[in-house]
């Protein structure tokens, strides 16, 4: 738990950018990250709040919203709404930025693979631009298209390209774009699903008609493009591996029976009820996903990666709110055991932008009612729902900071089933779920020191190491960490390691990283 002075001074914070206007929030209507204004100056050292984690490397990245994270190698590719960097971390300790490539669009999920002898990175755009190109300067980016009116209510972003940007990264050093993608609803989220066999890959694209940066539904966007209520789709953008320029978008539907995200959320009472994913896992080894759709989890067949079961009659599983009391507010992401037997969905309640780590679930003893990871048996696509094994909240009380589940993984470790998982100004978690009915908090890390405050937006464990990328802009322009490095260790005192990959997208589980049995 942090010290009351930062509670204090985080609840400032939040009062001061909601009387601005200035509030960043990652869902379910991220705006852009300008204009941002937060406390004159850092606080002093205030000294580490870490548990059984220690941070032996940093990468700072301020004024910029940091976003998601990829890795190929010894390469980390770090997104920021103004782009991303390559980091060089082969000494995790001391991480190298090898480019900081400046390409506005907002969020910039990121992703790499390598293909006829390229590697290849895709980022998500879902901020409508006057360019689809960019060169790495700020002079040659592309630019938020302005705010106006919609027609159909509210006010909207004017048309301008949304989708996936491709760049060829086999020189980290110098970046260059390749091609731009536009999608419907442009892409918030991706999730790579590669097809050696065909030469090809495919990028399931989640996004949906919320928030002021939506491309307004008028005759300005082609029909293709427009981003209308409930959405209902997940456009599949295919690349293949020899020309990505001669890449092909499919609008692969859902089903009627997806669960609608409720109309009226807070200043965007006009867009009606939802049918949209937030972000989808796949877990190659049993070709299948698990689909994060806003209203309900989701479990597809994928062994057709280019015809995944979404269609109304389909094989596939719905999983709904636990109960008439613990309803899902906004179902964001998941992770998937290694050994494909559990996973979990988290739900963002409040969008990145509220309070709702009160300490544990009440069943554990604490007072959290919101904002889960939940915890089930995964079953195969067309079977019953699974029941609800039990849901996690780190038990460190946060007060009024901004804190909920985030983006996480599973650490590929035999005998014992680990989470790494990112709770904005909670922190970073390591949790232990071997007894999947009783989730216990093993380490944290929930640092305000020198180099800037906890905002943690993605923390994923790499090769021995907690990854983590964070800062939202809510601490001025020099608040924000970047990407931090942690070691962590087992409770007898060792240092806790699991197997090794070459590379590693963290919402894309291949066959080839499922660890050894013991």
């Amino acid at each position: 738990m942090r010290s009351a002075r930062f509670a204090i001074l985080a609840s400032l914070v939040a009062v001061l950018l909601s009387a601005t206007g200035g509030v960043v929030y990652a869902d379910p209507g991220h705006d852009d990250d300008a204009g941002h204004s937060g406390p004159p100056e850092l606080p002093p050292f205030d000294g580490p709040s870490s548990h059984n984690m220690t941070l032996v490397g940093n990468s700072d990245k301020d004024g910029a919203t940091n976003s998601d994270i990829a890795f190929w190698g010894n390469l980390a590719f770090s997104g920021n709404y103004n782009g991303f960097r390559v980091l060089d971390v082969s000494d995790p300790t001391n991480p190298q930025v090898l480019s900081d490539y400046y390409c506005r669009g907002p969020q910039s999920d990121v992703s790499v693979y390598q293909a006829a002898g390229r590697l290849l990175l895709f980022l998500s755009v879902d901020r409508p631009q006057n360019q689809e190109s960019c060169d790495g300067t700020q002079a040659g980016s592309s630019r938020d298209t302005p705010l106006i009116n919609d027609p159909q209510g509210g006010v909207r972003a004017e048309f301008g390209f949304e989708g996936i940007r491709i760049f060829d990264v086999t020189d980290p050093r110098r970046p260059v774009f390749l091609d731009g993608v536009p999608t419907p609803c442009g892409s918030h989220t991706h999730t790579l699903v590669p097809e050696p066999n065909q030469q090809r890959l495919h990028l399931y694209v989640s996004a949906y008609p919320l928030g002021s940066s939506v491309t307004p539904s008028t005759s300005d966007a082609p029909a293709e493009l427009r981003c209308e209520s409930p959405h209902q789709k997940i456009p599949i953008v295919t690349v293949p591996f020899g020309n990505p320029l001669d890449s092909t978008v499919k609008a692969q539907r859902l089903s009627d029976d997806t669960a609608p995200y409720p109309a009226g959320i807070p200043g965007d009472p006009t867009r009606g009820l939802v049918k949209a994913c937030h972000d989808i896992n796949v877990f190659m080894p049993r070709n299948l996903a698990v689909a994060s759709c806003i209203g309900d989890v989701q479990i597809w067949d994928i062994s057709d990666p280019l015809n995944p079961t979404t269609l109304d009659g389909q094989r596939h599983t719905h999983i709904y709110s636990p109960s008439e009391t613990d309803r899902f507010e906004f179902v964001h992401s998941g992770v998937i055991t290694w050994d494909g037997e559990y996973f979990a969905i988290m739900d963002e309640t409040g969008g990145g932008g509220s309070s709702e780590c009160d300490g544990a679930p009440e069943e554990a003893g604490g007072q959290s009612e919101n904002g889960f990871y939940y915890f089930y048996r995964l079953v195969d696509p067309g079977e019953a729902a699974p029941t609800l094994l039990s849901r996690y909240m780190i038990p460190r009380p946060q007060g009024a900071q901004v804190c909920v589940s985030h983006n996480g993984n599973i650490v590929p470790v035999e005998g014992r089933y680990l989470m790494a998982a990112a709770y904005y100004m909670g922190g970073n978690t390591i949790v232990d779920f071997t007894d999947v009915r009783h989730p216990t908090e093993v380490a944290y890390s929930d640092l305000n020191d020198n180099i800037g405050m906890t905002d943690s937006w993605s923390t994923y464990w790499y090769n021995d190491h907690v990854y983590v990328n964070g800062g939202l802009g809510r601490f001025g322009a020099s608040g924000n960490r970047g990407v931090d490095v942690f070691t962590v260790t087992n409770p007898d005192g060792t240092r806790l390691r699991a197997r090794k990959f070459h590379h590693l997208n963290p919402q894309t589980q291949e066959v080839s990283q499922v660890p050894d049995a013991p």
